[in-house]
């Protein structure tokens, strides 16, 4: 079977407001509020375009062959949309319908209902009646819908017996509803269902609650990751993860000689390390931090910057074109009709050709200088800001570097320490049992050196490589942008 495909002929069939001119239909397409393409075997939502997407309110695709939700994203008037009697199996693609009221979309094998988050204030009715929806998880997403006041649900596998149950529990959850299956609800129902299921609605509101709670939270830490990651942080550990012993020390040595030594001095020692590796770990973490800012703050500058110089040059260049378009429209009243040097007669056209077409050149050759003057300002502005954070990046560079080789050198002391006051608890111990257990200590604090060695350098270098890779990644795309805006402007 052939389908149709939506044209300006389609189109003006399906208007609603009764307006036609068979001479030019195409002009008066902006004006159509309410249109109705029902029963035309359309196969995809296209070439809507022909329409002012401003003004269409209503759209109306019923019995169809549609299989997806496509290309309405420029209807953000849009109040009233009718897809049922279709084969769509899936809700997507209406984040543009901001001010949709209606849905209906019943008679379609959907299995879900999602993708209408932008709708939760606006959406009043809602037709999702003999679709293939097997359970009710649907009402806890229509929960949120503030001003759904319209619900059918009815000729879905979901539905249980007595009917009278099962409309007593989408009352409980979706607390909003006014009808229900085109049955009005009465008060006694909805005091009803909320007796019956009010355990339900209890545990229900503190899961939303707590869903809420993690929902922020998961942001926030999102949020947190990402500027950390801006920062070149996300190998680093940070608050709680920055303990000294179980993140950098945990070894058999350190633990032995803290465990067997209850005296001040030694974990006053160890108290000492411990803060003044917490003390590093922060001055790196809040350098790095301070360089993103500062950062952030030089490219949003050199944008802004960058947006007003080609705002400028625009203005200049439609300023000459103007400046040519106003002569063209003067410049054959300027010249009667006349002869040249020979006596020939010359027209005020020829004569206008002429002048126009020098005119031209010259402002050609205005634009030009325009643009290899704006060229030249960027290319500038550009090479100003790369010295000016390759400089930052340099410091900051310099900063880490000096703060790591501190933490390492923290970091051989105490074991040093550790070492020297385990060696000298086994000094009373015999010869043979003396050398195993200073052998022992030894091996494992070197072992310890090497591992911490190893991790701080690993560390150091993330930072100094992410630094690095994100200078060359804003600059290579400048340039190539740079490069394109040039290819384009001549």
């Amino acid at each position: 079977m052939e389908f149709t495909v939506i044209n300006a002929d389609v189109i003006q069939s399906g208007r609603d407001d009764g307006y036609h001119n068979d001479s030019d239909a195409t002009r008066t397409f902006e004006h159509v509020g309410c249109l109705d393409l029902s029963c035309s075997n359309i196969l995809h939502i296209a070439n809507l375009c022909l329409i002012s997407s401003s003004n269409l309110t209503s759209l109306k695709l019923p019995v169809n062959r549609i299989e997806k939700i496509c290309n309405l994203d420029s209807f953000t008037n849009l109040v009233e949309l009718d897809l049922s009697h279709n084969n769509i199996k899936q809700i997507e693609n209406l984040q543009g319908l901001i001010k949709l009221r209606r849905l209906i979309l019943n008679h379609n094998p959907l299995t879900k209902i999602q993708n209408l988050d932008r709708q939760r204030d606006c959406l009043e009715m809602l037709d999702i009646g003999f679709c293939q929806i097997d359970d009710y998880k649907f009402t806890l997403y229509l929960k949120r819908f503030t001003n759904l006041i319209s619900l059918v649900v009815e000729g879905n596998p979901c539905q249980t017996e007595p009917m009278d149950s099962e409309r007593t529990f989408i009352l409980s959850i979706v607390q909003t509803l006014l009808v229900y299956n085109n049955k009005t609800i009465t008060v006694e129902e909805r005091k009803e269902a909320l007796d019956i299921h009010s355990q339900l609605i209890t545990m229900l509101d503190k899961n939303d609650r707590k869903w809420k709670r993690m929902s922020v939270d998961k942001q926030l830490r999102l949020e947190r990751m990402a500027d950390r990651k801006d920062a070149f942080l996300d190998g680093i550990p940070e608050d709680e993860d920055v303990d000294f012993n179980v993140s950098v020390f945990r070894n058999t040595t350190v633990e032995h000689v803290l465990m067997e030594n209850g005296r001040y001095g030694i974990h006053n020692v160890y108290r000492t390390y411990a803060d003044d590796f917490r003390r590093l770990i922060t001055e790196i973490t809040e350098a790095a931090e301070t360089c993103r800012g500062i950062r952030s703050q030089m490219v949003n500058k050199f944008q802004g910057e960058l947006r007003q110089l080609i705002d400028n040059g625009v203005d200049e260049s439609r300023k000459c074109v103007s400046e040519l378009a106003e002569y063209k429209k003067r410049v054959r009243c300027d010249f009667p009709v006349g002869s040249d040097d020979g006596g020939n007669p010359v027209t005020n056209d020829n004569i206008a050709c002429g002048r126009f077409e020098e005119r031209t050149r010259a402002t050609w050759l205005t634009l030009m200088r325009h643009e290899d003057k704006l060229s030249r300002k960027i290319t500038k502005m550009i090479g100003q800001l790369r010295d000016v954070l390759e400089k930052q990046i340099i410091e900051f560079k310099q900063l880490v570097n000096n703060r790591f080789c501190m933490l390492q050198r923290q970091q051989n002391i105490f074991l040093q320490f550790i070492l020297e006051y385990a060696v000298s608890s086994v000094q009373s111990d015999d010869v043979n049992n003396r050398i195993s257990k200073v052998s022992q200590f030894t091996n494992d604090v070197s072992q310890c050196m090497e591992s911490q060695a190893s991790q701080v350098e690993r560390a150091e270098l993330y930072i100094t490589e992410s630094a690095s890779r994100w200078l060359d990644d804003i600059f290579d795309k400048l340039n190539r942008w740079h490069i394109a805006r040039c290819y384009c402007g001549r």
